[in-house]
């Protein structure tokens, strides 16, 4: 009996050691963030479990240039999709049963894209005609490069690819997601620079296709 009352008084911290490593594990995640400081699983825990509308602009700017850095078109490497049994089939069911309550990943990545797209659309009013054809260019690269990074994941899922349609409804979708709580004034140009990027997408994709059909087999 000495012997259980023995265990039981060394076992009486161990809930607080425990708490105490979760805390630790967890540090980065749920303690302050530094967006500088993370690496792209931290990066990706944080868009998982963090709600950046509580972020101020500058840190969800910050975040949206380190996911770039990490994930971008630029970065080292592409994402690559290794999820858990149980993970997959989570993502499965979130995919196939869609609800009009978004999680915080949707809510971020629409915030992060959001950013993205501003400092575009600024960008593009104020350049030279010379330099809206280069930076247009450039924009049309990096949504090719998301639309195929985005198809990975689908076919990872093993489900059904989207068809152009699909994507197209997507991102009419999400250019009004961006309108929110925007001025009248900042909506016409959202607006503007969505039609002007949706020119040149279809510009560049009835190209593809073309070269595609002409070239030798």
């Amino acid at each position: 009996m000495k012997m259980i009352y023995r265990l039981f008084f060394y076992l009486i911290p161990l809930p607080f050691f425990v708490v105490c490593w979760v805390m630790i594990a967890l540090g980065g995640i749920l303690g302050n963030v530094d967006p500088e400081k993370m690496d792209r699983q931290t990066l990706v825990r944080v868009m998982q479990l963090r709600d950046f509308r509580r972020f101020s602009p500058d840190l969800v700017e910050g975040m949206a240039l380190q996911a770039e850095r990490k994930f971008g078109r630029h970065s080292p490497n592409k994402p690559v999709f290794e999820l858990p049994g149980l993970e997959k089939k989570l993502h499965v069911y979130f995919q196939t049963h869609r609800s009009s309550q978004q999680s915080y990943l949707e809510h971020n990545l629409t915030l992060m894209a959001k950013t993205r797209y501003v400092k575009w659309m600024y960008a593009y009013q104020s350049a030279a005609p010379v330099q809206r054809a280069e930076l247009m260019k450039e924009v049309v690269e990096d949504m090719r490069y998301w639309q195929e990074v985005y198809l990975d994941y689908v076919r990872f899922l093993g489900l059904p690819e989207p068809t152009l349609a699909e994507l197209y409804e997507d991102f009419k979708r999400m250019i009004e997601a961006f309108k929110v709580g925007t001025s009248p004034e900042e909506v016409a140009l959202i607006d503007s620079f969505a039609q002007k990027m949706s020119r040149a997408l279809f510009a560049t994709e009835v190209q593809r296709s073309i070269f595609n059909l002409l070239a030798p087999k």
